[in-house]
């Protein structure tokens, strides 16, 4: 952390971590993973740093894994402590390709669920969300925001536009006042799209009058586009592309995870 500290970049650093352990009698995750007390420790190990940043992944957040607020008050403040900027929290996936036997039997889902995306928490969000303010620490629904957070910058997807859902992702959650200010200053609305539109035609290969714009920054584009170009569009120009068909990329590079082959 320290060679890394010298280099002089911005550096956010992840650490995801349920605290599943002090909670659940049978263990949840897979493989080597930290417990909450070597979280702890990472979080201390750069506490002093100057270009690190260390934000808490929450995931997921569940009944079972967030007991009681008073639990939440006292594990929330020991983030703090710990030199953790902020904590994201997300929800508990469900769909396709994830085994809900799996989940019942640690006890994260009480009974089969016909939910295709996150299963969220309410009360319990309830009960971290009152916790973080009583704390005086950050718990965002985005990872977008705590990286706005971490680099002193406007949160850049619009999470915190009524047009792309703030009442949700951004209203509720306990984020510091000058950090909202740097965010409202960010508006939406561009006095021209005529260039943005013009990149996307020349990545997309396509003419500009094809284009149908609609509001809120969304533009439908005809035919196919791959997943990297509609997250790239997002993060440049924050506009939403609406193509016909979306063509599905790996997101992993390189050998990491495929048995040696060398797709």
């Amino acid at each position: 952390m320290a060679d890394l500290d010298s280099l002089g970049i911005d550096i956010v650093i992840f650490c995801s971590q349920s605290f599943h352990r002090t909670t659940l009698a049978q263990r949840t995750e897979k493989g080597p993973v930290l417990s909450p007390a070597e979280t702890f420790s990472a979080g201390e190990s750069c506490r002093d740093s100057k270009n690190i940043t260390m934000v808490h992944y929450w995931r997921p957040i569940t009944r079972k894994s967030v007991p009681s607020r008073n639990w939440a008050v006292h594990t929330i403040q020991r983030l703090k402590d710990s030199g953790y900027r902020c904590s994201v929290a997300i929800g508990l996936s469900i769909g396709a390709g994830i085994a809900q036997h799996d989940l019942i039997e640690t006890g994260l889902l009480a009974a089969r669920s016909d939910t295709c995306d996150e299963m969220w928490d309410d009360e319990v969000w309830q009960d971290i969300n009152s916790a973080a303010a009583t704390v005086g620490y950050p718990v965002y629904r985005s990872t977008s925001c705590a990286i706005a957070l971490a680099t002193g910058k406007a949160e850049a997807l619009g999470v915190w536009d009524s047009r792309r859902g703030a009442a949700k992702q951004c209203l509720p959650c306990n984020c510091p006042k000058s950090q909202r200010a740097v965010c409202q200053s960010r508006t939406l609305q561009s006095t021209s799209l005529e260039e943005p539109l013009e990149w996307i035609a020349s990545q997309l290969g396509q003419d500009v009058s094809r284009f149908e714009v609609l509001p809120g920054k969304r533009v439908r584009v005809p035919g196919e586009v791959q997943q990297s170009m509609i997250s790239l569009t997002l993060h440049k120009y924050q506009i939403e592309l609406l193509p016909e068909s979306i063509s599905a990329e790996r997101a992993w590079l390189g050998r990491f995870g495929r048995g040696g082959d060398n797709e």
